[in-house]
């Protein structure tokens, strides 16, 4: 009887896991495609403020898949061994693989380009293509992430959030004070980067959320998403310029993605699905299964979106509405990302750089 009461909550706590993963990439490849905020003053108002409240809506994205590993693996106890060679195979092995195929691609084809010094220091510097950015911080994560385990391990709650408030005044309030052009003079070099979000995510598993907590979350949900939209257009009036500061590297996408993790995964984690919906749990499972394929393969796509298809420039403000090409756009992107991974992951060999 009890495995028969718990087998559901298993399968549901996968469920939500997906769900957020699905939704993160999805949000990711829009970023990518929402690149309207530079023409300020160059396309209608309503144009551009769609962009602008699109560009704040979807900048949860990366900070929440930080949150989401270490969430899974901070507290997972195995062998060292086990865990680097699973991590090899997910990240290392797509990483030099994905590096290739877009350096022959970002030479016009020229497949001895990977042949080149070039390409070496490329690789060594995260400078081939601007998506694998994402490939090089969680490498650098995992390589800690053993060491992370056993301090843990013998850590108790409240030297965890010792350590975020230290990172969070270290880290996003102080990028807010750069930007006044103040700076804080003391090097807490531990507390910096995006270990905090890492960290993050093992001390909403270890905590108790409570209805407070689950409200306070929506508050600041709403009221990070009202300053980065209203903020970002104050800025660029001041500057005569888009400013992307408050999206991007502020403490306001800090707090937004922290408490929409918190409300995405308690909302999500309560859903059920009956018998008859299994089928779209293995939807489900499988386009998150593609995730990371379809981060890699996207911005291959947008490029020859962006040159135009079929004679038709998608993502040119002329031709279509921001309102209307930024959610088409992403949809066919994740769309026919999605189908080309699923291909690629039935086949040998090729299937192991679209883990």
């Amino acid at each position: 009887m009890e495995n028969l009461i718990q087998e559901p909550v298993t399968r549901n706590r996968y469920l939500w896991v997906d769900l957020i993963r699905i939704i993160a990439i999805f949000s990711v490849v829009a970023i990518h495609v929402d690149t309207f905020g530079p023409y300020w003053n160059r396309i209608p108002w309503i144009d551009w403020w769609a962009a602008n409240v699109y560009n704040a809506i979807i900048r949860f994205a990366v900070p929440i898949l930080f949150i989401m590993s270490g969430y899974l693996l901070l507290d997972k106890q195995e062998d060292d061994r086990i865990f680097f060679s699973k991590r090899f195979t997910k990240v290392v092995i797509p990483l030099v693989a994905w590096s290739i195929i877009y350096m022959i691609f970002a030479h016009k084809y020229d497949v001895l380009s990977i042949f080149t010094l070039e390409f070496v220091q490329k690789l060594l510097t995260n400078d081939i293509f601007y998506h694998l950015y994402f490939l090089y911080y969680i490498i650098g994560l995992y390589l800690i992430t053993p060491l992370l385990r056993r301090v843990l391990a013998h850590a108790n709650l409240y030297d965890v959030r010792y350590f975020l408030v230290l990172w969070f005044f270290f880290t996003p309030v102080n990028q807010l004070i750069g930007f006044f052009g103040y700076n804080i003079g003391i090097p807490v070099e531990a507390a910096t980067g995006n270990l905090g979000l890492y960290l993050t995510g093992y001390a909403i598993k270890k905590t108790r959320m409570t209805d407070r907590t689950i409200y306070l979350s929506g508050v600041i949900v709403a009221t990070s998403l009202i300053v980065m939209i209203f903020g970002s257009y104050i800025m660029s009036v001041n500057s005569g310029k888009f400013n992307t500061f408050l999206t991007s590297t502020s403490i306001t996408q800090t707090t937004y993605a922290i408490c929409l993790f918190i409300l995405l995964r308690e909302a999500l984690g309560r859903m059920t699905l009956a018998m008859p919906c299994m089928k779209i749990e293995k939807i489900i499972r499988a386009v998150a299964e593609a995730s990371m394929g379809i981060y890699l393969v996207h911005p291959m796509l947008l490029h020859y979106i962006r040159h135009g298809v079929f004679g038709m420039f998608l993502l040119s403000p002329s031709f279509l509405s921001p309102i209307i090409s930024v959610p088409l756009v992403t949809a066919l992107l994740f769309v026919v990302s999605l189908i080309i991974v699923i291909i690629m992951q039935k086949i040998p060999l090729i299937r192991k750089i679209v883990p």
